[in-house]
């Protein structure tokens, strides 16, 4: 599988699921096919195929030519993938991602939180924690400040991933194998 096409995969799997992936799939093979052939050929409702080929439409993956039947007069839609841009909706993703993330750091370290210590209930500002009197609102347990470092410390790394990734930052290991290459040379002239 092509890195190009691994990518259309992960992003219509985002988009749909497995089923906008096996739509993708039927699309690629086919070339260009109306809802009702990809329903067919797929198994899926032609609803959900439609739903599934509007979200690819607009995120700019797919797009169609619409062709009248001179007998009946109806309108057939022949949807084809729209992949030339895939490098661009890509990287607009990451940016978008990135952005999220960021937000995310931002919230983690702004505030104080506190949890009772069950995974399953949430963890709360201290605004929301003072207001339940420092008391879990789902199973009545003390709260206790939660220490979010990891979530930080995870944030941070997949945010300096994505600027590399994007260009955003230079790669550390580049920096790192330059100044070694430097270091050597300067070791050699002396």
């Amino acid at each position: 599988m092509s890195r190009k096409n691994k990518a259309l995969l992960e992003i219509a799997k985002d988009i749909g699921g497995d089923e906008a992936v096996e739509i993708v799939k039927a699309l690629e093979k086919k070339g260009e096919a109306t809802d009702e052939e990809l329903a067919e050929i797929t198994g899926i409702r032609v609803n959900t195929v439609r739903k599934i080929l509007y979200a690819l439409y607009d995120e700019k993956l797919a797009d169609f030519k619409r062709i009248k039947d001179e007998e009946t007069g109806w309108y057939y839609y022949y949807w084809h993938l729209e992949t030339k841009r895939l490098p661009e909706i890509i990287r607009a993703r990451k940016l978008r991602e990135l952005e999220r993330l960021k937000k995310m750091l931002q919230e983690e370290t702004s505030e104080v939180y506190y949890h009772c210590g069950n995974p399953e209930h949430p963890k709360l500002t201290f605004d929301e924690a003072f207001e339940y009197g420092f008391t879990c609102p789902i199973c009545g347990e003390i709260l206790q400040e939660y220490d979010n470092s990891a979530v930080i410390e995870e944030l941070k790394k997949r945010i300096e991933e994505l600027e590399i990734e994007l260009g955003l930052r230079p790669s550390p290991k580049k920096e790192k194998k330059k100044t070694r290459a430097k270091a050597k040379r300067k070791t050699r002239k002396k």
